[in-house]
């Protein structure tokens, strides 16, 4: 149950979260003049680095649209059912003076049921940092007369009625439409954890139809109407409540994996609203010479409402390039309270055992709870722009100025390295890679210029005037180095980017460009994006495992099906791979 107090408590604790996470925002900015910090990758080693908050999208967007859909098995309680009880049994023992019945006895809460929500969910995102989200959980269960939830009731016998069974409400129709709006900040903590604070608006819609019964019967010793039997079996009202109100909680996202988000939200609801009953109630009569005759009364309610509710939602999160597909969790429990309720009714009632002559048929309780479990699944589709990260790497020296020095004489030009020295040069650093795969038992395949190994090949490219080696180029298999779309780089892979990279090392007068290609398999521009990922993994592996200086890096690019080894649209491996060309500095 959540109180006023602690409901106060909680929203002060949200505010101040929010203040305290966005203070440090800006902290860390340069100042003017100075670079900008270059931006983290997702699994790049962070140690002694401030983490980077905003992160693109596949590597390349800050912008991200996305679009939910799915259903929901959902095992609930409306507020129906558990204040009928209370409200019948108080208000018919206030009236036993007046009308010489006993109280109608619950017998228990009503049923639970089942329904299947439609859920949509619309998400904008900043950088993976700030959200802005729409929910919506829409549902509309109709139940027939026999298998409906119901709350069944007592009435004990006296001296002018015999004790009895009633079903005192039955839920016909049941119409729920929640939606929140929310704002969502959420501070990057760890490499793959953020949590942080929510703000939003949560509106509420319930809709229900019901019908009140009754069933009395009258004593065959009294002297008025003896055996007369009443019952009420038709006659729908239908209830409406219409909330709104804030919602204030926190958020976690937890990567554990690249495909994979785990989320988790809670909030904390307060809304209120205004509540709608109406309609009418046919009564039957039956006395003991078995003629029966009818009688109609009207139900008309009214009032303001308060619910205090909890939500728990926690959610598995697949995703795929622009695809996703998402399996979640959510409860939600609320404490429901009528500030002010006006209830009328009108018709003969002096045989139904709810009559109250004070509050109406079917009046409310004063408080009540309602919960709702849901199991649900959604799939999405996402949509990115403003990108940021299609770069190729950018060689030119950065210009100082430097004090003036005295002039030196010059030096005689040196002379310029000659096809066959750049040849010799290269082929020593063929020959030295072989030679280091063959040192650890490798089966190699080794041909006239190129050698295989399971998942690479080095081969040499001459230069047709002159026959001279003029580049050599390394290629690294995608599929054994990578998993299905994606960019982190598998142990196998880092071992054979470490053994040419170590031939990089031993020959310092070299320089390497990073390529990536995948096969036509997919969308151009994922593959566009997903290759240059790759291309800039490999790049790094280069340089932080090997030490190779950035500069000697001299381009990075990502070409998707471009440069096709094997001219097919079709899922082909040899297009899947990562070159390094290495030439002459």
């Amino acid at each position: 149950m959540i109180g006023i107090k602690s409901f106060t408590q909680t929203a002060i604790l949200t505010a101040l979260s929010i203040l305290l996470t966005a203070l440090p925002l800006r902290a860390e900015d340069p100042p003017p003049g100075a670079e900008p910090a270059p931006a983290v990758e997702p699994g790049a080693d962070n140690s002694g680095r401030e983490l980077e908050q905003d992160i693109p999208f596949l590597g390349s967007y800050m912008h991200r649209i996305q679009f939910d859909i799915g259903v929901g098995y959902a095992i609930g309680k409306q507020n129906l059912m558990t204040e009928t009880g209370p409200a019948w049994l108080i208000n018919s023992a206030i009236n036993t003076a007046s009308n010489n019945q006993s109280p109608a006895i619950p017998l228990g809460e009503g049923d639970e049921n089942d329904f299947f929500p439609i859920r949509t969910r619309l998400l904008y995102s900043y950088g993976d940092r700030f959200d802005v989200s729409y929910y919506r959980n829409n549902v509309v269960r109709k139940f027939s007369r026999d298998n409906s939830p119901s709350v069944l009731f007592a009435f004990p016998g006296n001296d002018n009625y015999i004790t009895s069974l009633f079903e005192g409400t039955r839920l016909l129709r049941y119409h729920y439409d929640s939606r929140i709006f929310e704002f969502g900040y959420y501070h990057r903590w760890m490499e793959k954890l953020r949590v942080g604070p929510v703000i939003g608006y949560n509106t509420m819609h319930e809709s229900l139809t019901a019908t009140f019964g009754s069933y009395t019967l009258r004593n065959t010793g009294i002297t008025t109407d003896p055996l007369l039997t009443t019952w009420a079996n038709a006659g729908d009202v239908r209830m409406d409540y219409h909330l709104n109100g804030p919602a204030f909680g926190l958020g976690l996202k937890w990567d554990p994996l690249e495909y994979l988000r785990i989320k988790y939200n809670i909030y904390f609801i307060r809304r209120s609203g205004t509540y709608e009953g109406a309609g009418p109630q046919l009564l039957n009569l039956r006395d003991s010479s078995d003629a029966e005759s009818y009688d109609l009364a009207g139900i008309y309610q009214s009032g303001r409402v308060t619910d205090k509710s909890t939500l728990h939602r926690i959610e598995a999160e697949f995703r795929y390039c622009r695809l996703s597909a998402t399996i979640g969790l959510e409860r939600e429990q609320w404490d429901r309270t009528y500030d002010e309720f006006y209830g009328l009714q009108n018709g003969n009632l002096r045989d139904v055992s709810q009559k109250s002559n004070l509050l109406g048929l079917g009046e409310r309780a004063s408080s009540s709870s309602g919960y709702r479990t849901e199991l649900y699944a959604t799939v999405g589709m996402a949509f990115h722009f403003g990108e940021v990260n299609t770069r190729v790497t950018d060689t030119s020296p950065v210009i100082r100025e430097e004090p003036a020095q005295p002039a030196e004489p010059e030096k005689p030009a040196e002379p310029e390295t000659s096809p066959e020295e750049v040849g010799d040069y290269l082929d020593k650093l063929y020959d030295n890679v072989k030679d280091k795969f063959k040192g650890q038992g490798l089966a190699l395949e080794e041909l006239e210029n190129s050698f295989r190994a399971l998942g690479f090949r080095m081969e040499k490219v001459k230069d047709e005037a002159t026959g001279n080696t003029k580049e050599i180029v390394a290629s690294i298999d995608g599929d054994l180095s990578f998993d299905t779309g994606s960019a982190k780089l598998t142990q196998k892979a880092l071992q054979l980017i470490d053994q040419v990279a170590q031939g990089l090392v031993d020959n310092p007068n070299t320089v390497a460009k990073v390529h990536g290609h995948t096969d036509s398999v997919g969308a151009y521009r994922s593959n566009k994006i997903l290759s240059l990922r790759r291309a800039e993994a490999v790049r790094d592996a280069m340089i932080n495992r090997k030490g190779i200086a950035p500069e000697r890096i001299i381009e990075v690019q990502g070409f998707a099906d471009d440069r096709k080894i094997v001219d097919t649209m079709g899922a082909e491996a040899r297009n899947r791979r990562v070159e390094i060309r290495i030439s002459y500095r």
